[in-house]
């Protein structure tokens, strides 16, 4: 008798009598933040310290509703910073990225400077950026200085550890260099690629509020400064918040990328005697 005649056969449940496993791993997603807000709300409604001090999360949506067009407004500068520092970090890092690792002269020539690049901090480079650039120019390329690492590294990463044992069988089939990083290295390099750009969407916005802060008219960070100044913290906790929801949609939407184009990656496989 083989060991799958052994195994005791499950009886097929239902449907309707699964539990919603889906909806079960999501929700410490959902009570974390509800946490977070029960605490901060406990938090004003012992201490009551003033609003300028700490706004409650009641006055901070309010704020977020009854100063929507002006808080939209400056959410779209700092979004289209981001978004484009974001792009340009994607593409000239995914370029270094295959560089570095097919080429050894570039690795030695310039891997150890980009590293050495992350060492200086970011504030101390924004403000000269933005001395030399104007305020849109700078803001971008701030975000991008910020986003390119992550994609490069992960990118080095990716594109070394493929198994050349892959590429060696198509070379001996006959493919070309170009035929086989298109269709071997560069899909293997996917998973670890992936993991940079999520990274890099997030920093981007950080980069863009960054140089919003040192030098704008405009943006979210921008706002978040000046009402602080004015003792205005009620519309600096509202800026935040849109911060905050702006860097989790930029992640979101590069992991739905991924989703689409590596869905192998989150298909489960279950043994045959657990499949229904």
């Amino acid at each position: 008798m083989s060991i799958a005649e052994r195994l005791p056969a499950a009886a097929p449940a239902h449907p309707a009598d699964r539990p919603p496993r889906r909806a079960l791993r999501r929700l410490p997603l959902l009570l974390l933040p509800l946490a977070w807000l029960a605490a901060w709300w406990l938090v004003v409604a012992i201490a009551r310290p003033r609003e300028w001090l700490l706004p409650g999360p009641g006055a901070v949506a309010e704020t977020l509703w009854d100063e929507r067009a002006r808080l939209w407004f400056h959410a779209q500068a700092t979004i289209g910073a981001a978004a484009l520092g974001f792009a340009l970090a994607a593409v000239v890092g995914l370029a270094l990225a295959v560089a570095i690792a097919r080429v050894r002269a570039v690795d030695r020539a310039l891997y150890p400077w980009l590293v050495a690049s992350q060492a200086i901090p970011i504030l101390a480079v924004a403000p000269l950026v933005a001395v030399w650039l104007d305020y849109g120019p700078a803001q971008v390329m701030v975000a991008f200085v910020i986003a390119f690492f992550p994609v490069v590294v992960t990118g080095v990463d990716g594109l070394r550890g493929v198994d050349p044992a892959y590429a060696l069988t198509l070379r001996t089939l006959g493919a070309g260099p170009r035929w086989t990083f298109l269709r071997v290295t560069l899909p293997g390099a996917l998973p670890s690629l992936f993991s940079g750009l999520k990274m890099a969407a997030v920093f981007a916005v950080t980069g863009a509020v960054v140089a919003e802060y040192v030098g704008a008219d405009r943006g979210l960070g921008y706002l978040s400064e000046f009402s602080t100044a004015e003792f205005q913290t009620v519309r600096s906790f509202a800026a935040i918040a849109w911060l905050a929801a702006i860097g989790v949609a930029f992640f979101g939407l590069v992991a739905l990328a991924e989703r689409l184009t590596l869905p192998h990656r989150h298909r489960s496989v279950r043994p045959p005697w657990r499949r229904p």
